[in-house]
């Protein structure tokens, strides 16, 4: 009995290894892919990432939170729209990725162990501070998607000022994954809203594409430690 669990432990964790390493491949071909303006390549591999992460988190978890997977599919819309230079298109993205955020929020909350209200104020006002600046700087009021990014900003502060807080008052292996993708994401966007609205460099599209590929992977790898022992009751029942 306990060889054959051995066996299965084994088998799970070499399929986890190599759907994990599709999922950096295509995040490697679409770095590539960005730095050479290969927009076929792109419009082939992109909307495939998300899809296999999904697909590594319900082989991974005993749990398979749906919340989690429709936060991903969000996220997928999101990285779609961008994908086009059209305004609406653009709209789009920002609304996907606003409801992404917010469901992200909700998992986070859910997930933590616990809430430090006072550390959360403190660390989400300094990234309020930052988010705005950066608003003010790339888009006019007057602009259609100045509100769906005021909004997000508001948004990736809040989880920015969770991330940061419970990383500090508990620094452990869930709370440090949580802290990782967050702070990616933050790096995502600065390049994102720069290079849309400020500054145009041919580095900032591999760079971003690594970057969201890795910040999923992170935020995954804190969802899956957040469920270790909610699969422990579950292997008791």
């Amino acid at each position: 009995m306990i060889k054959r669990w051995i066996l299965k432990e084994t088998a799970t964790y070499q399929y986890q290894i190599a759907i994990s390493r599709v999922y950096f491949t295509i995040a490697s071909i679409l770095a590539i892919a960005e730095l050479l303006e290969a927009k076929s390549v792109i419009y082939i591999f992109k909307p495939t990432l998300i899809p296999v992460l999904i697909l590594l988190y319900l082989y991974t978890s005993k749990v398979r939170n749906t919340i989690y997977v429709l936060s991903l599919l969000f996220g997928l819309v999101s990285n779609i729209s961008f994908m086009f230079t059209a305004e609406n298109m653009v709209i789009y993205g920002f609304v996907s990725f606003m409801i992404h955020r917010m469901i992200c929020i909700y998992i986070v909350v859910r997930l933590i162990k616990k809430f430090f209200l006072l550390p959360f104020i403190v660390a989400t006002l300094p990234f309020l501070f930052i988010f705005s600046c950066l608003l003010n700087l790339t888009l006019s009021p007057d602009a259609a998607e100045f509100f769906p990014a005021a909004i997000n900003a508001v948004l990736i502060s809040a989880l920015s000022g969770l991330a940061l807080s419970n990383y500090v008052m508990e620094d452990n292996k869930t709370n440090s994954w949580l802290a990782i993708s967050t702070l990616l994401f933050i790096v995502l966007i600065f390049l994102f809203m720069f290079q849309k609205y400020y500054i145009t460099n041919v580095v900032f599209q591999p760079i971003s594409a690594l970057i969201f590929a890795f910040g999923h992977y992170a935020f995954y790898k804190f969802v899956i430690e957040s469920e270790k022992p909610a699969e422990k009751e579950i292997r008791l029942q």
